[in-house]
């Protein structure tokens, strides 16, 4: 049989009828090959290339243009999804379709349930992930994925003269990798035929189990030995839940080490997966003594005892309320102490709910009128009004994503968590429109700044040169130092050398406040419109929550933002 490796690119495109976003693919790409009988070295046959005409969103991510080079001129010559995929099924007749890991084949079924309304790719027959297998031939492993440049560079390929992140280009390069790595029985061995089970594995939906009480929670899952000496230890506190697993503090029987033992249980459509880790207990600090005045660039207010930090430029700034809160004034105890707002980490509901009324009244807000989205470090915005309030807060969560929220009514007050993330505020004063984002390290290399502004656009025609934005406290580049893989999403940005810095000592340092400007500055935000706290979570954690100092024991910050009426 023949093999084709399969390239695709896209573009995170919002679309109206699933009031969401999906990853719309723009460009396929695509080399065949087969097995010369005589020598049994592969030899390559024919190429496809072609762009995809954008049906669910026109605009083109800048993020997705600096990275590919295409252009929107590229894609209006283009075809629209399911001709290209008619053409592609001709052009590939009997092969085994390769991709370089699963994200394409997701992407494919994404856009094929969404032009087509069913899951099933017309053209996928027999697949086999091509990273996975050069992974295990290479002995690299599956605890982090290996990147087609990295596996290239191992195999001393030389790519020069091949564009990365090109969908023919990178093909072409997963088959120089393929080359040198050829064995038609092993690939037998990872080869998969596209039935029933294959599209039911594609699209399970891994959870995590988030009750003690569960059966599928087993006793020994919840014991762990001593990591000094091996002995058996006993836990000493209450189990929590927290951060998609569950942690208590042990003290080993033997030496009296004390240290966090965390498991996370997750139900994959294999089976179970466990995973369990031991940590330094965390020094929790107390909350501070409030006392008023400025922080970074932003001012500490203090009424009723409650602690609220708002930005010193946006103090003329009559059309909003706007906040972030402190560790002060609230009646959560020990590492939550003491005004926690997250419902999720452990801490006891009725403080929670306390708080929330403390902070609410203190700032300026009205308590009801409060909307959080369902945070999963993506750039999915939501455009809420009043009869979403209370959703996040006060009532269950209606949607799986929403890192973003956006609005032009008065009296919702829009909430976003951020313990080490960065929380980006957005004011167009001219339309009276408002939008607040929640940016992690994967928001940020995905450009949620720029995305929200193009986002307030369609929604209420915001301008961006006349747009206000800030960006509130989160971890600052001296504390957020990162491994290798996850500097290599931040350097493949344009004007990475503005918020990268490093190697040293096999780390980088990112500067997410300067990445978040950067994007801001991209979509057409002025420079002398941009606001940045400077307030740093970690070298701040007696005042602000920090996810890294105490190494996820803590309670939760969020950002506040609403149109006065």
């Amino acid at each position: 049989m023949d093999i084709a490796i399969l390239d695709l690119e896209w573009n995170a495109a919002y679309s109206r009828k699933r009031k969401g976003y999906i990853n719309e693919i723009i460009e396929f790409g695509a080399v065949k090959c087969d097995a010369d009988p005589s020598t049994g070295k592969l030899r390559r046959k024919s190429s496809f290339s072609c762009f995809v005409r954008p049906q669910v969103s026109k605009r083109l991510n800048s993020v997705v243009a600096d990275l590919t080079s295409i252009t929107e001129e590229n894609l209006t010559g283009g075809s629209a999804f399911m001709r290209v995929v008619s053409r592609f099924r001709r052009w590939l007749g009997d092969c085994l379709v390769m991709t370089w890991g699963l994200a394409d084949i997701h992407t494919l079924i994404e856009n094929c349930r969404y032009f087509s309304g069913s899951i099933q790719v017309p053209f996928l027959t027999q697949y086999c992930d091509l990273q996975r297998y050069a992974e295990e031939y290479l002995g690299l492993g599956t605890a982090e994925q290996a990147g087609l440049e990295k596996v290239a560079h191992l195999l001393g390929l030389d790519s020069q003269g091949l564009t990365q992140h090109r969908a023919l280009d990178d093909s072409l390069l997963a088959l120089g990798v393929l080359e040198k790595i050829f064995d038609k029985q092993a690939i037998a061995a990872h080869t998969q035929d596209c039935g029933r089970e294959f599209y039911q594995r594609m699209t399970f939906r891994t959870s995590y189990v988030r009750d003690l009480e569960d059966p599928r929670v087993k006793p020994e899952y919840l014991s762990f030995d001593c990591p000094r000496c091996g002995g058996k230890s006993e836990s000493v506190g209450r189990w929590s839940a927290r951060n998609r697993g569950f942690r208590a503090e042990f003290r080993c029987e033997s030496c009296g080490y004390r240290f966090v033992g965390r498991v996370m249980v997750k139900q994959k459509y294999e089976g179970i997966a466990v995973s369990k880790k031991t940590l330094p207990v965390p020094v929790i600090e107390a909350p501070r003594e409030g006392t008023p005045g400025p922080v970074g660039n932003m001012e500490l207010e203090q009424k009723e005892g409650v602690g609220v930090l708002r930005f010193s430029a946006w103090k003329g700034l009559e059309e909003v309320t706007h906040a972030f809160t402190t560790r002060i004034g609230g009646v959560s105890k020990g590492e939550f102490a003491a005004l926690n707002l997250g419902f999720g980490r452990g801490d006891q509901e009725e403080n929670v709910c306390e708080n929330y009324r403390r902070f609410c009244r203190a700032a300026g807000f009205h308590p009801d009128s409060l909307v959080c989205g369902a945070q999963v470090h993506r750039t999915d915005i939501r455009r809420v009004g009043t009869e979403h309030q209370g959703l996040g807060i006060w009532k269950a969560q209606d949607i799986d994503s929403a890192d973003g929220l956006c609005t032009d009514q008065p009296g919702v007050t829009l909430v976003v968590y951020a313990a080490d993330c960065v929380p980006v505020y957005f004011v167009d004063r001219e339309h009276r429109a408002i939008g607040l984002a929640h940016a992690g390290w994967r928001g940020a290399v995905s450009g949620m700044p720029e995305v929200m502004v193009r986002r307030m656009a369609e929604e209420f025609g915001t301008d961006p040169a006349q747009l206000l934005a800030a960006i509130g406290p989160s971890i600052c580049k001296n504390c957020f130092e990162v491994d290798e893989p996850v500097a290599r999403e931040f350097l493949a940005l344009p004007g990475a050398d503005a918020f990268v810095t490093g190697p040293a000592h096999d780390k980088y340092h990112v500067d997410l406040w300067e990445c978040c400007r950067q994007s801001l500055l991209g979509a057409g935000v002025l420079p002398e419109h941009i606001t940045v706290g400077h307030v740093c979570t970690m070298e701040e954690s007696d005042l602000l929550f920090s996810h890294r100092k105490t190494r996820g024991q803590r309670g939760s910050n969020c950002a506040m933002l609403a149109l006065r009426p």
